[in-house]
């Protein structure tokens, strides 16, 4: 019998270090109520004070989105890694660990020309006081030595997709492309004539000049009768919306401009033009295209109007080419009223002027085009022409020289029947907050047309979506996580110890 309990013992299975440990824990601590206490208590001081020590080691943010919302893309990190010019990052407004601070730091990691500090009237007055920046405002500056940018960060960092019914974050694309246009080496100048009722860049033109600043481009106003000729400097000519024809003198001037491959933007509206133009016909006739200014496009495909407006449409936009295929690929909607449509000589006589076009803005096939502006809404259909209309195209023109040994040269002309979607002008129909040119992508149309014709590479458009993210909870939702974090498990812990000593008792 005594050789079988041996046997027994032998065969007993020696306890793991977890489990003498456990049973270690049961026996001299948790048997005595105010043990338990100390160990909860050692445990709760165990666990703060790690978190305390991965504050301080500033660990890196896990992305728990799919989407990576809160990640710097490959792109951004490429494109700033190239930066060469220190660039100060002024926030203010936001506190330490806000998600958009947390978001700059990836900026300062990916590059040490770029650093960031958070403002504050105790911290930093004079820059406060510098960018007259006030309580209640949420303000990002990008600062170098010779330049800075302000970025209104209680909008700009955020766009809305009228279609999927999404808020869309610009927060990165933003921010990239603002570290890129105020490091740029370069700032082309986009000069803009004057002298005829076009549309001005102060009185007409403010959110397009804006941005044009932010891209650091230099929008300048020019009347080339009394400057004689167009800028040695210019890198691009804007002509937006005349209303009356321009002298000989200054058509001579811009078609020597042409000649020698300078790049332009020509624009008009509905009834803008006088009955005849003859002399910026000769522009037009150049690129072997015809504006008619006397008629507007009435669309039908009820997908594609504004508010049952079928003067105020979303136009096709071409998926290929570098101006629109970003906002294609977004979904992304360009809005128009009153649109016109362009003409083009046949292609023969195209071939013989050395031009090809693209266009990039169309109406829909079911569109139409009314030529008589007196007629009512009711009555268009019996007079009007059905079809698609070209309201955008962006023409080509290979100017041979006379000479021996000089190359071939080329002008490209962006021609639009339509001005007034990048104005600062309200449409009731789609905003009585907002200007036109603020909505959908109207303005991105315009900046990628001038980042095209002055040969800039397209900025980064980043638009990530938001529609599998996590949210930024508020302080209160904040704190509700915190308690429940900490006073779940000690609850647990508690009730536990209860029922132990209950049913401790009933032994």
């Amino acid at each position: 019998m005594k050789d079988q309990e041996k046997n027994a013992i032998k065969e007993k299975p020696s306890k793991s270090f977890i489990e003498t440990v456990t049973l270690m824990l049961r026996k001299k601590w948790l048997t005595n109520t105010a043990q338990t206490v100390l160990l909860i208590l050692i445990l709760i001081a165990a666990f703060i004070a790690i978190n305390v020590f991965a504050q301080k080691l500033d660990l890196p943010e896990i992305d728990v989105t799919a989407n990576k919302i809160y990640t710097l893309s490959d792109d951004s990190k490429n494109a700033v890694e190239k930066i060469n010019k220190d660039v100060k990052i002024y926030i203010y407004g936001f506190e330490e660990g806000n998600t958009l601070i947390d978001f700059v730091k990836q900026y300062t990691k990916a590059n040490n020309h770029i650093s960031y500090e958070i403002l504050t009237e105790e911290s930093n007055l004079a820059k406060v006081q510098e960018f007259d920046l006030t309580s209640g405002y949420q303000i990002v500056v990008l600062e170098t030595a010779d330049s800075s940018k302000i970025i209104d960060a209680s909008y700009e960092f955020y766009s809305y997709d009228y279609e999927t019914g999404q808020e869309v974050d610009l927060t990165e694309q933003s921010l990239t492309n603002s570290l890129l246009a105020i490091t740029a080496e370069n700032k082309p100048k986009v000069y803009f004539t004057t002298g005829h009722d076009e549309y001005g860049l102060e009185s007409d033109l403010g959110v397009l000049a804006t941005y044009l600043g932010n891209e650091s481009y230099e929008p300048v106003s020019v009347n080339l009768l009394t400057v004689g000729t167009v800028p040695e400097d210019c890198n691009l000519l804007v002509i937006m919306a005349p209303v009356k024809d321009f002298l000989e003198s200054e058509v001579n001037v811009i078609l020597d401009y042409i000649n020698k491959g300078g790049n332009m933007i020509i624009t008009t509206d509905v009834g803008n033009l006088s009955e005849t133009y003859p002399n910026l016909t000769k522009v037009y006739d150049t690129y072997g295209v015809t504006m008619e200014n006397k008629g507007y496009i009435y669309e039908t495909d009820n997908q594609k109007i504004a508010a049952n407006y079928p003067i105020v449409f979303s136009p096709e936009m071409s998926s290929t080419h570098n101006i629109t295929s970003d906002i294609y690929s977004d979904k992304g909607q360009i809005w128009l009223i009153y649109a016109g449509r362009l003409s083009f000589k046949s292609d023969d006589e195209l071939k013989t002027l050395n031009v090809t076009k693209e266009d990039l803005l169309t109406s829909s096939e079911k569109a139409l085009y009314v030529k008589d502006l007196s007629t009512s809404p009711e009555n268009v259909a019996d007079s009007a022409e059905t079809g698609k209309c070209v309201i955008a195209s962006l023409v080509t023109k290979t100017i041979t020289p006379a000479g021996e040994g000089t190359e071939a040269v080329q002008s490209q002309a962006m021609i639009m029947a339509n001005s007034s979607f990048i104005t600062d002008y309200k449409v009731e129909q789609l905003s009585s907050t907002y200007p036109i040119s603020y909505l959908g992508n109207n303005k991105d149309f315009m900046l990628n047309t001038i980042s095209e014709l002055t040969s800039r590479e397209n900025t980064l458009k980043i638009r990530k979506d938001m529609s599998t993210s996590t949210y930024e909870p508020t302080q209160e939702q904040h704190t509700i996580v915190l308690i429940i974090i900490f006073s779940v498990p000690i609850i647990i812990i508690l009730a536990g110890i209860v029922v132990w000593n209950v049913r401790r008792r009933k032994k």
